[in-house]
């Protein structure tokens, strides 16, 4: 058992590193053809960051720790769910958003380390098998409430998480299916509230840019368009580091953040493409094995909720560069300038690379 506790240990650790060196050298690319350093110097200071909570989360695993970690991820729900209302009154507006907030010169957003909180809280209400109505009820307070309040700032992006995370724990949980088939249809009903009251004009235009390209090409069908573009010059092989033409030319907006896997492909080519993506689904499917392979409970729900999260993420941003969903800000997990994302995702993945698979000594069936 504990052989095999260290060999997902070491497993998650040496691909999640993997993928950071991969982040590090696609940002320095980056940096290179748009020239301005900073970008890369910055992105490094983040990863610093990053590594640092993903140490973090491997210590606070410990069994020792767990449950200050309940109760660190309940005060961190509510401190953060706070400054996520907050940041819709007086945070900062970048592209008609309010998602970053600055305190004591730091600049982040509370809506990502919201979602480590409420994944966090989840899994141990999920593991201490409440009633029910009463764990529905619990779920959705952790999780529907923070992605009304944050789809109001408005970061559809982010909500959308917040619902994926929701339906997971749903699953997890064992709630009958009528319930979560409800909860899909009450989404949809919601649509056209959401359509004309939730989405900012630029949200629709996204919209009819993807369902109608040639229309929206030229404006906000432009960030895709661009986007297919680089990744088509990028060939079998590639242009080489630092060399794709088109990220040169200044062609790709936020290249850094949401497109920046865009680069990997420009530079690197398809052969370039698949090599960083089986890292980052070896990576992905690490977490799961683990889920699958638990017997404890709490690990199970926590490995699966994180590899959850992180594939969304991927997921949903490969479909964005490639022009197959619409435009939403998801940023692709370490790759992506993202910087809170980044630290609040290694956060979890710590925890989950160093949690154990089978149930302590001293903790009954009942108790996670």
């Amino acid at each position: 058992m504990v052989s095999t506790d260290r060999f997902f240990k070491v497993l998650i650790s040496v691909l999640y590193f993997i993928i950071v060196i991969i982040s590090a050298i696609n940002m320095w690319s980056i940096s290179q053809k748009l020239e301005e350093p900073d970008i890369f110097y910055k992105h490094i200071f983040s990863l610093g960051l990053s590594i640092f909570s993903f140490v973090s989360g491997l210590i606070i695993s410990n069994f020792r720790l767990r449950g200050l970690l309940f109760i660190f991820s309940v005060v961190l729900f509510i401190v953060s769910f706070i400054l996520s209302i907050h940041t819709k009154v007086a945070g900062l507006e970048v592209f008609g958003a309010r998602r970053w907030i600055t305190i004591f010169g730091i600049t982040f957003q509370p809506t990502e380390i919201l979602k480590v909180a409420s994944t966090i809280s989840s899994a141990y209400f999920i593991a201490l098998r409440r009633e029910k109505f009463a764990l529905i009820f619990i779920l959705a307070v952790l999780n529907v409430l923070p992605a009304f309040f944050i789809a109001a700032q408005p970061d559809v992006g982010s909500a959308s998480v917040f619902f994926v995370i929701f339906v997971l724990l749903l699953l997890i949980s064992k709630v009958p299916l009528r319930f979560i088939f409800l909860f899909f249809v009450l989404l949809f009903l919601m649509l056209p509230v959401v359509w004309k009251y939730g989405f900012k004009d630029y949200h629709r235009k996204r919209i009819q840019a993807f369902l109608n390209p040639e229309s929206e090409y030229l404006s906000h069908g432009y960030q895709t368009l661009q986007a297919k573009i680089a990744i088509s010059g990028g060939g079998l092989m590639g242009m080489g580091f630092a060399k794709g033409e088109h990220s040169k030319g200044k062609w790709l907006p936020n290249l850094h953040s949401d497109l920046a896997f865009v680069s990997v492909a420009e530079d690197f080519g398809f052969i370039g493409v698949i090599i960083s993506l089986i890292f980052v689904f070896g990576f992905i499917f690490s977490l799961f094995f683990k889920a699958v392979f638990s017997d404890y409970r709490l690990s199970r729900i926590i490995c699966t909720l994180t590899g959850g999260v992180i594939s969304f993420h991927v997921l949903i941003n490969l479909l964005m560069i490639t022009g197959l969903f619409p435009v939403v800000g998801i940023p692709f997990t370490i790759i992506s300038f993202a910087g809170t994302h980044n630290i609040s995702v290694s956060f979890l993945v710590g925890i989950c690379a160093g949690i154990s698979r089978v149930r302590p000594k001293g903790i009954e069936q009942s108790e996670f």
